[in-house]
């Protein structure tokens, strides 16, 4: 809505701004309006699409953001994310030989051990420790380090005792996507909470319908339409009364819901 709003001013102002011009120009009214009109809307027409593309686009890039976050959540609570990342290395020839269900060691011209470290929203300086004391103690020539976020001064601790390939959540999604290795991320269960009903039926509200329901009453005494003031007094009463009375919409409160 707002895009056609922002598209209508400005056609609007493009058509004032065109057709003063040109009148101021060639004093003539007719001929300045109807210039005016087709500059008018080939400019909505180009405005249109320049806005549609630059909302698509950007909607793009936020659900491609998503899609990195869903991902580097999947990765928190992977059982076995070295499995994953085993089949990303083999795709570029690597041979694996597995470790543990977070590190594997990769090797093509040379030794690399590759450490998983998604448990964090972002890699720690112990996980960055654990990771360069375990390829050294595997003799590795190498190593690759893949986690959510990577910080600028872990990248050249790490690379002061051993060449280290960082390799973050956006850039892990891509190289799997690239490769067809994607895993199968479950959705989030959408949970129906009925915001607007709980809002509007809740005991709190009871307050407000009592008031409406007794100035509606009020009115009705000295309307010229008693019968219709009086109907939305009694439905008001109606709703104070439920809000006062349901279950649904006024859950029991406890320390801890299932619900």
């Amino acid at each position: 809505m707002a895009k056609i709003l922002n598209n209508i001013l400005c056609t609007a102002m493009i058509f004032a701004i065109t057709f003063l011009w040109t009148y101021y120009g060639i004093k003539d009214t007719t001929v300045a309006a109807v210039l005016s009109l087709v500059v008018a809307l080939c400019s909505s027409y180009l405005l249109y699409r320049a806005l549609s593309k630059w909302e698509s686009a950007k909607n793009a890039k936020k659900q491609r953001k998503k899609a990195v976050n869903d991902f580097a959540e999947y990765l928190k609570y992977g059982e076995n994310n070295a499995k994953l990342f085993a089949e990303l290395f083999e795709y570029y020839n690597y041979a694996i030989t597995p470790i543990d269900y977070d590190n594997f060691i990769a090797t093509k011209n040379g030794k690399c051990f590759v450490a998983v470290c998604f448990e964090q929203n972002a890699l720690t300086q112990d996980g960055l420790r654990k990771a360069v004391v375990c390829a050294k103690r595997n003799e590795a020539d190498k190593l690759f380090v893949l986690a959510a976020k990577i910080d600028q001064p872990l990248v050249k601790a790490a690379n002061a005792r051993i060449t280290t390939t960082f390799i973050d959540a956006a850039n892990a999604y891509e190289l799997l996507e690239q490769c067809d290795k994607l895993p199968q991320i479950p959705s989030a269960r959408k949970t129906q909470t009925g915001f607007a009903a709980k809002y509007a039926f809740n005991r709190k509200r009871f307050g407000w319908y009592m008031l409406s329901s007794l100035f509606m009453l009020v009115i009705s005494v000295v309307s010229y339409f008693p019968w219709y003031t009086l109907s939305w007094s009694t439905v008001m009463f109606a709703l104070a009364l439920y809000c006062l009375l349901n279950k649904r919409y006024n859950p029991t409160r406890t320390a801890v819901s299932i619900d």
